[in-house]
């Protein structure tokens, strides 16, 4: 079993509009950690969310969930 619970690896995306939100993002969370993710308005934060719960696709990358 991965010690990791989610996973990104070189995640790229873009708005229709053209607008670069994610570029080439890696990260790793561990299982049963606890994290939190910060930083200023236009950062990303909750477009990667919605990558996270599945409401956007990457153009380029993957998302690993339980491995």
């Amino acid at each position: 079993m991965t010690p990791y619970i989610l996973e990104t690896a070189n995640l790229d995306f873009s708005y229709l509009d053209g607008t670069k939100a994610i570029n080439n993002l890696t990260m790793k969370i561990r299982r049963g950690k606890k994290v939190a993710l910060v930083g200023s308005n236009g950062a990303g934060k909750t477009t990667l969310f919605l990558h996270f719960n599945g409401v956007h696709r990457p153009d380029k990358g993957e998302i690993r969930f339980n491995g």
